[in-house]
């Protein structure tokens, strides 16, 4: 948290400098900032923010990329796909080896995410109830979370 106060007070010191003073610059200063953060992250005892930072970014890119992705697929399987051919069911995901604010950073992904919605919360939080509108692969659901969200969370929070 230390770096990243850093580094927005980088940023707006080049802002402040710059002759022009927009947004953009201050976008410049930010990444000039931290540019120099991992550079020289063992001099300014930055710790692991440059790679929490790139964590983050890939995070969120990895997940809108899922979340257009459902978003096309349950738009197909509403517009092409009769209801009886749609299998709708809830699955049950293991969770133990996460900690709360994991599962629930997880959770919210996975509702977000249409056409599946967390209804249920193992209270000794070591599963995830899941429904999904199609559910005829569980197998294959859960191969989805674990590589489309549950991987990149991880590489984010450890």
């Amino acid at each position: 948290m230390k770096a990243l106060a850093f580094n927005m007070v980088l940023a707006t010191l080049w802002l402040l400098l710059s002759p022009t003073r927009t947004t953009a610059d201050f976008f410049i200063g930010f990444a000039l900032g931290f540019a120099g953060l991992s550079l020289f992250s063992a001099v300014l005892d930055t710790g692991d923010y440059p790679r929490r930072a790139l964590a983050l970014g890939r995070f969120g890119l990895g997940f809108l990329r899922e979340f257009l992705h459902a978003n096309l697929t349950v738009a197909a399987q509403v517009l092409f796909r009769s209801a009886r051919a749609l299998r709708p069911d809830f699955v049950r995901y293991e969770v133990a080896d996460l900690t709360r604010g994991e599962i629930l950073v997880l959770s919210y992904c996975i509702t977000l995410t249409p056409g599946t919605t967390v209804v249920h919360i193992a209270e000794d939080f070591r599963a995830l109830t899941i429904h999904a509108l199609d559910a005829r692969d569980p197998a294959a659901l859960r191969r989805a979370i674990d590589t489309r969200l549950k991987e990149p969370l991880l590489r984010l929070t450890r």
